[in-house]
């Protein structure tokens, strides 16, 4: 290391015994009244360059030498600011020059998303300046910064590149899907941007039909850019339709939201919303929803379900709420339920079906004891 100290000994023999000195260059590094003999040890401090000691041994019989190499080592430099090269959707391809004399040992890459909470992420035992880091989330920016490594340890990092990967079609659909009635004939949908976007969303997709059980392909579809709200016209009134929407890149479609379902009757309650389940028992299941958009006063709910296998489909209507427990149940059996809301003017349309297995039956156990006579 730069700094250190190092002995570095010569020793001369012959007959005479011979005199022995240390130079630099051409410098003398031993005072030649304090010149030993046979045996010279040269103390270094502070050492920062490496350089050629030469040791002479001198007599009556004539003059040797003899050179002593002390190498300075230190940590390495930083490695050049790396360069991208190329770049894909979780991908992004780096070169660097080395920016060190000698050669080091490996070279250790670290990166992060351009973000104050993200910590950087290593890759070392990196043997080339060339190197493609994957793994990496679409449509995000990177700083990316390389360091080298040899005997010593690791030397500082370079400047940091930027990098953004490249988009991808979106990984997740679009949020919390709702559709309301606004006339006889008309339906406005509203919806949230998805989660994963993986890039700028260039618009959506609402897909619609009467008949939910028809491939998608032949499903009516409305394009809608720069918003997530729109509008369908030209309804059939009185028929109950399926809505589902994607967003899409400059690259590709997402998928699919779930369904929802709107009756096109002014007046009727929408779907109730985010059925789910609640506490589940052996014999009864509790379900929770969020209340449905209606301009009309929600008068009750109607509730069907059955048991998943040969089930016999069941009825329940009560009065206005945002949950209730189906009692009477078979213990652990699934079951499916369905929910709409009533108005005056009508039922709403159900939400999709969704499955629930009840609780095992818990275990009793009965205690005898004999009473002796």
């Amino acid at each position: 290391m730069p700094g250190g100290s190092v002995n570095i000994t010569c020793v001369a023999v012959g007959s005479p015994m011979p005199y022995v000195k240390w130079m630099l260059n051409s410098e003398d590094l031993t005072p030649e009244d304090e010149m030993p003999v046979g045996r010279n040890v040269l103390e270094l401090n502070g050492v920062r360059e490496s350089a050629n000691y030469t040791c002479v041994a001198m007599s009556s019989l004539g003059i040797i030498e003899a050179v002593a190499q002390v190498t300075v080592k230190s940590l390495p430099r930083a490695p050049g600011t790396p360069i991208v090269t190329e770049t894909t959707a979780t991908s992004v391809t780096i070169t660097w020059d080395s920016g060190n004399p000698d050669p080091v040992s490996y070279y250790i890459i670290q990166y992060r998303a351009k973000s104050p909470d993200s910590k950087y992420e290593t890759v070392d035992g990196i043997t080339t300046t060339r190197y493609s880091i994957g793994g990496l989330y679409p449509n995000t920016e990177y700083e990316i910064r390389v360091s080298a490594f040899n005997t010593i340890g690791q030397g500082p990092p370079s400047n940091k590149v930027e990098a953004r990967t490249g988009e991808q079609a979106p990984a997740s659909p679009p949020r919390n899907i709702q559709a309301q009635i606004i006339s006889q004939n008309t339906v406005i949908v509203r919806w949230e941007e998805p989660e994963e976007p993986n890039g700028q969303i260039k618009g959506y997709r609402v897909y619609y039909t009467m008949d939910p059980s028809k491939p998608m392909s032949s499903w009516q579809i409305h394009n809608v850019q720069d918003s997530v709200i729109t509008t369908i016209q030209s309804l059939v009134a009185s028929e109950t339709y399926t809505i589902r929407v994607l967003a899409f890149t400059s690259v590709g479609d997402g998928p699919f939201s779930d369904p929802v379902h709107v009756k096109v009757l002014p007046g009727v309650p929408g779907q109730p919303g985010k059925l789910r389940v609640g506490r589940v028992r052996d014999t009864s299941v509790e379900l929770i929803w969020d209340p449905p958009f209606s301009k009309e006063p929600i008068k009750s709910y109607e509730l069907i379900y059955k048991a998943a296998k040969h089930g016999t489909q069941e009825k329940k209507t009560f009065e206005p709420r945002s949950s209730y427990v189906v009692e009477g149940l078979r213990a652990n059996t699934e079951y499916s339920f369905s929910l709409a809301a009533i108005s005056s003017k009508g039922i709403g349309a159900f939400t999709n079906e969704m499955t629930q297995r009840t609780a095992q039956a818990s275990m009793s156990v009965q205690r005898f004891c004999t009473v002796p006579l």
